[in-house]
């Protein structure tokens, strides 16, 4: 009987050592799958948040004017091309060939046609734009910035993904190259004939003469305020130049702000033009909010 008992007291042990073994691997198994898929889906969230991440930063190159380009050597990482947009760069000389037809010609044309200018004018060219004279590239931008240094002002400005310094404003700007025997006074004198040409005004010849007892007409009067208006640029010496009356053919060029000269032009009732007063400093004109 004891015998009998102790080896019904051995099995019971060994099926309760069994079912505990069996219990521990059954729970360490479940712990081991639960870490297994907590790790994969931890892993499907990080790749999740890269892709979205990879997105979102093509879509903001993309527009910035980058473009973003698979490596080539399929290392998996990216490769930054960097987008610049070309300026356009328009040639004094070009304009100047009869024979020419380019876009930039025809641009240019269209440009003064616009604004009612034909021949007081050679070229319409915008604050951002460059231009060549007799093979010399000029920066628009380079000339108004040291026009605002020369008159203590600031000069407000960007920097393009070319790396180009453009003016925040973009503006038009009129140019006429230096001809032998051109003077300050002719050039104006010749803008304001043809801008009040365009409006079916005409202007006598001697407008710009003075009137009886010696007096400065209100042509003359404007021509005269008009030197304050324009930047006369040297192109050998790439500076602004303070004496407007030495103008050396095809070394010098006079720039005039349009929306200026045409704001102050708009102003004015041809009809009162005479009694337009200017000090040398400040000009009045009869009906004028000024």
């Amino acid at each position: 009987m004891n015998r009998a008992s102790e080896k019904k007291n051995l099995i019971r042990a060994g099926v309760v050592i069994i079912c505990i073994a069996l219990g521990a691997a059954y729970i360490f198994w479940d712990a081991d799958t639960d870490q297994g898929a907590d790790e994969e889906q931890v892993a499907a969230r990080s790749n999740y948040t890269r892709d979205k991440a990879d997105e979102h930063g093509q879509k903001k190159m993309a527009s910035s004017g980058h473009h973003v380009m698979p490596d080539p050597s399929g290392a998996g990482s990216d490769v930054v091309e960097k987008q610049i947009q070309a300026v356009p760069v328009i040639d004094y000389n070009a304009l100047t060939d009869t024979t020419a037809d380019a876009p930039v010609d025809k641009m240019m044309k269209k440009r003064l046609q616009e604004l009612g200018i034909k021949k007081s004018l050679d070229m319409i060219v915008r604050s951002d734009e460059s231009f060549v004279v007799g093979g010399k590239k000029v920066s628009m931008a380079d000339i108004l910035e040291k026009a605002f240094v020369k008159n203590n002002r600031i000069f407000e400005s960007r920097i393009m993904d070319s790396e180009e310094t453009v003016p925040e404003n973009i503006k038009e700007y009129g140019i006429y190259v230096v001809q032998p025997g051109d003077n300050i006074w002719n050039i104006h004198f010749n803008i304001l004939k043809e801008y009040y040409a365009s409006r079916e005004i005409a202007v006598a010849p001697d407008a710009d003469e003075p009137m009886n007892h010696g007096q400065s007409s209100g042509v003359g009067k404007i021509l005269k305020f008009s030197e304050t208006m324009v930047i006369i640029y040297n192109l050998i010496d790439e500076q602004i130049v303070p004496d407007i009356n030495l103008l050396e053919p095809l070394s010098k060029i006079v720039v005039y702000n349009m929306e200026e000269v045409f704001a102050l032009l708009a102003q004015i009732n041809y009809e009162t033009v005479n009694q337009i007063h200017f000090d040398g400093r400040t000009i009045w004109i009869p009906g004028s909010k000024s």
